[in-house]
């Protein structure tokens, strides 16, 4: 064998810039053999080669499977490679959207996040709030954690099928009959709240609402409801439509359900006093 015509596994992992494991994992699996192989197990690639290792890096650079990379390789043409192309301009595509809708709720989720480090926790107040949308969807009457969890994951489809994505957590809703009786289990709707209007949500309409900021679980929530009902009735507010509870920070944000910000919202009508 003329040496100076070969390449042995270390030098040509070096000019392509791989390890020389991948390069003995590509000729175990068939994809990209060497040249010649001797006896002793040595390895020897030709010049010639970088060029067709150079497609695999190409192709690797799409994202596309090492077996399928195998399979184009034993099938090229022009019209083969006319069509991969087509693929991955449509996969491409599609990955851009998927990162523009990430780049969107991150820009989304640090808007609520400099908002609500502004919402001291344990206050009452009326407050001018802007309109929001909801995706609903409700759990039954008698329903259970696992009934609860299926309608967590049916909001959660329906936000990948309609591509969007909220920048608060899941959110329960009750009516205010519910809240005067202290029924406060189960939620009469679970929500994902949107600042942008998703196709089909439900509209809570800018207005005058009561809202109170409460710090903790969703199971500790009563007193919240009781100080906001006193806070109502003191100052003669009148209370319209349901109660909310906006997830604001979840687990994303803080370590554990004790340490979540809440914000409790119903609409208000004019103080009678």
């Amino acid at each position: 064998m003329n040496r100076e015509r070969y390449l042995t596994t270390g030098e040509f992992a070096k000019i392509v810039g791989v390890k020389k494991h991948t390069l003995f994992h590509y000729d175990e699996i068939g994809l990209f053999c060497p040249e010649v192989t001797l006896e002793n197990g040595y390895r020897y690639y030709t010049f010639a080669q970088l060029d067709e290792f150079d497609v695999i890096v190409m192709l690797r650079e799409l994202d596309m499977p090492l077996r399928e990379i195998r399979a184009y390789l034993g099938r090229r043409s022009p019209d083969a490679l006319a069509e991969l192309l087509r693929e991955e301009d449509r996969l491409i595509g599609e990955r851009l959207r998927r990162l523009q809708r990430m780049r969107r709720w991150v820009r989304q989720k640090s808007a609520v996040l400099a908002r609500v480090q502004e919402m001291p926790a344990g206050i009452v107040s009326l407050r001018e709030l802007p309109t929001q949308y909801l995706l609903c969807e409700t759990v039954p009457a008698q329903g259970g954690a696992v009934d609860f969890a299926q309608a967590a994951s049916a909001l959660y489809q329906e936000g990948d099928r309609l591509r969007v994505k909220s920048p608060y957590g899941i959110g329960g809703r009750h009516t205010l009959e519910q809240v005067e009786s202290g029924q406060l289990e189960p939620y009469s709707q679970i929500y994902l709240l949107f600042d942008e209007p998703p196709r089909g949500a439900e509209v809570r309409p800018a207005g005058r609402y009561l809202t109170a900021c409460y710090r903790g679980s969703f199971a500790d929530i009563a007193p919240a409801y009781e100080e906001m009902l006193a806070y109502a009735q003191e100052n003669g507010i009148s209370l319209h439509g349901d109660f909310y509870e906006d997830l604001l920070l979840d687990e994303l944000a803080v370590p554990g359900d004790s340490q979540y910000l809440i914000q409790i919202v119903i609409q208000a009508g004019q103080s009678e006093r």
